[in-house]
C-alpha cells in the first residue's frame, strides 16, 4: 500500500530544510491538537497524520528512505515477479506444501525462527509533581532489566560443541502431520544440530543488570500518557535488538487548577463592587501570577480567558490556556452606614430587576 505524501501534509516542497519540517509541524500541530478540537474528529484525524508525517521528515533515515523508495522502513522486501517456472516462481507441479509450511511453520502451527529476535518491551509507573510535569524535568530511575551474555553473545549456546540433531538427522525439518507436510524440527529449531545451554548465562542467551538510567521529562505531560526510552527493555536474543521502556505519567494533582488537557482552570472570587465596577485583578499561573482585566457588570459562572497561561503544549513551544470562573461574593453588612448606602444603590439601580420579576410572576 503506498504511503500518504507528508510533504504535502505539511504543505511543505520535498527540498524542505529539517528547520521548516519542525516549523509547519508546530504551527498545524497547534491548529488541530485535540484538546484545543474537543469532540471534533476531523481536527484528531489530521492531528493524527501530522505526526505519522513529522515523524518520517524529521528522521534523517527515514525520511531518505521515504524519498528514495516510497517506504520510511527502506526498499520493499518481497515483490512477486515471473520466475523460471510460472508468474511468481510457481513451478508448472505447483507449491511444494511441505517446503512451504515446513520453512515457516513450527509445531501446532505456530511460526518458528532460529534468527534474531527483539527483546521485550518495560513497562515503568513513574509521578510527577504538578511544577516538574509543567517546566519539564530529568528522572534517574533503577531499572532491573537483562542485557545479552557476553559468553555466548546471546545465543544462549555453548561454543564449539554442537552435534547433529538426532530427530531430525540434521535436516531441520521432520515429516509428520497432515498430508505429511515438513515442520520446523521442535528439538533443534531447524538448525540441524544441537549445543550444550551455555554455563554462563544457562541457555538463557542474557543476564540480569541493574541500570540507571536518566530520562528527559518534557513540559506539559498529563496523566496516563506514556514516554518511550527506546533501547532499555529487555535484551534481544540471538543477536535481536533490545525492547523498549515505557514510562507511564502519574501527574500530582494543583489544589489551585483543574487540568483539561493543556487547558487550566480556577475559582476567581470577586467582590461586589470589582464585579459591578470593574477590576484588575491578579489570577494565579503555573508560573506565577498574572493580571486579568474584570469587566463591569461581570455575573458569577462567567469565564474570562488568558491565551496562554495554560500547559505547554509538548515541543510546540505553545501553551493552552487558562480559564477564570467568576465568583461574585455577596457582602456581609454590620455598619449602619454601609447599609444606607446599599439602600440608595438599590434605589438607584433595581428598579428594572424589580420589573422583570413582577413580569415573570404576574
Amino acid at each position: 500500500m503506498p504511503h500518504p505524501d507528508y510533504y504535502k501534509i505539511l504543505g511543505l516542497p520535498k527540498t524542505a530544510s529539517d528547520e521548516e519540517v519542525k516549523k509547519a509541524y508546530r504551527k498545524l500541530a497547534r491548529k488541530y491538537h485535540p484538546d484545543l478540537n474537543p469532540g471534533n474528529a476531523a481536527a484528531e484525524a489530521k492531528f493524527k497524520e501530522l505526526a505519522t508525517a513529522n515523524e518520517v521528515l524529521s528522521d534523517p533515515e527515514k525520511r531518505r528512505n521515504y524519498d528514495q523508495y516510497g517506504d520510511p522502513a527502506g526498499a520493499p522486501q518481497m515483490q512477486m515477479r515471473p520466475g523460471p517456472g510460472g508468474f511468481g516462481g510457481i513451478p508448472p507441479g505447483g507449491f511444494d506444501f511441505g517446503d512451504l509450511f515446513g520453512t515457516f511453520m513450527g509445531e501446532n502451527g505456530r511460526p518458528e525462527s532460529n534468527g534474531p529476535r527483539r527483546g521485550e518491551d518495560l513497562l515503568r509507573r513513574v509521578q510527577l509533581s504538578f511544577q516538574d510535569a509543567f517546566k519539564g524535568t530529568k528522572l534517574s530511575l533503577q531499572v532491573n532489566r537483562t542485557e545479552p551474555c557476553l559468553t555466548c553473545h546471546g545465543s544462549g549456546e555453548a561454543a564449539g560443541r554442537a552435534t547433529t540433531c538426532a530427530q531430525c538427522g540434521g535436516k531441520g525439518k521432520v515429516q509428520g502431520g497432515m498430508f505429511s507436510m515438513g515442520r520446523v524440527c521442535a528439538a533443534c529449531h531447524g538448525k540441524g544440530t544441537i549445543s550444550p545451554p551455555c554455563p554462563e548465562c544457562k541457555g538463557q542467551g542474557r543476564k540480569p543488570k541493574t541500570e540507571t538510567v536518566t530520562v528527559a521529562i518534557p513540559p506539559g505531560m498529563d496523566d496516563g500518557q506514556r514516554l518511550r526510552v527506546a533501547g532499555k527493555g529487555e535484551a534481544g536474543r540471538r543477536g535481536g535488538g533490545p525492547g523498549d521502556l515505557f514510562l507511564e505519567i502519574a501527574v500530582q494533582a494543583d489544589p489551585r487548577f483543574e487540568r483539561k488537557g493543556p487547558n487550566l482552570y480556577v475559582k476567581l472570587p470577586v467582590s461586589f463592587s470589582e464585579a459591578a465596577l470593574g477590576a484588575k485583578v491578579d489570577v494565579p499561573t503555573p508560573d506565577g501570577k498574572a493580571t486579568l482585566k474584570i469587566p463591569p457588570g461581570v455575573q458569577s459562572g462567567q469565564k474570562l480567558r488568558l491565551k496562554e497561561h495554560g500547559m505547554p503544549l509538548g515541543k510546540s513551544g505553545t501553551r493552552g490556556d487558562l480559564f477564570a470562573e467568576v465568583a461574585v461574593l455577596t457582602p456581609q453588612i454590620q455598619d449602619e452606614r454601609s447599609k444606607e448606602l446599599l439602600r440608595e444603590l438599590a434605589e438607584l439601580n433595581d428598579a428594572a430587576l424589580r420589573a422583570q420579576r413582577e413580569g415573570t410572576h404576574g
